[in-house]
């Protein structure tokens, strides 16, 4: 027979799959699960089912005098980002505009984020931001940052 006690240990259950699930997605997806606010104005024609988060993947190659960012943000122009670096950490934001295609009908589905996004990513070496260089290609940007000297690696010789 069908009791309570079962109900509320099936429901307990199903929360801790739901809460291991999200925790496993938060820890792989680490920081690039990135919020997409929407624009508190009339010319904001984003769908209300439009998701509010989405993935930025990225990927960090550290070389000997540089560091090597590559981040994907599909549907952008080269002008639509912002770059700064304050305290080792490189922060990248932008806005993501929808454009409606057709002007009849509805979206039943829309998977993709849209607005004002802010990605920041953590760096383990002084940079020299002067100097960087940034590049955006096929959804892709890339931005390279010279090392400052004292981060260097280097080889020490034994004679």
């Amino acid at each position: 027979m069908f009791s309570m006690n079962n109900l509320s240990d099936s429901l307990n259950r199903g929360w801790e799959s739901v809460s291991h699930g999200w925790n496993q997605l938060i820890s792989s997806a680490g920081s690039a699960l990135t919020h997409f606010s929407s624009k508190d104005s009339e010319a904001d024609h984003t769908p209300a089912k439009s998701p509010r988060w989405g993935l930025m993947s990225a990927e960090l190659f550290d070389d000997d005098d540089k560091v090597v960012i590559r981040l994907e943000v599909p549907g952008l122009m080269a002008d639509d980002f912002n770059i700064t670096v304050i305290d080792n950490v490189v922060r990248i934001s932008g806005e993501k505009r929808f454009e409606r295609e057709e002007t009849k009908g509805e979206y039943h589905f829309l998977e993709r984020a849209y607005g004002h996004f802010t990605r920041s990513i953590p760096l383990q070496y002084e940079v020299n931001a002067d100097t960087a260089d940034a590049s955006y290609k096929n959804g892709v940007l890339r931005l390279v940052l010279d090392k400052k000297a004292e981060q260097k690696k280097r080889q020490i010789h034994v004679h």
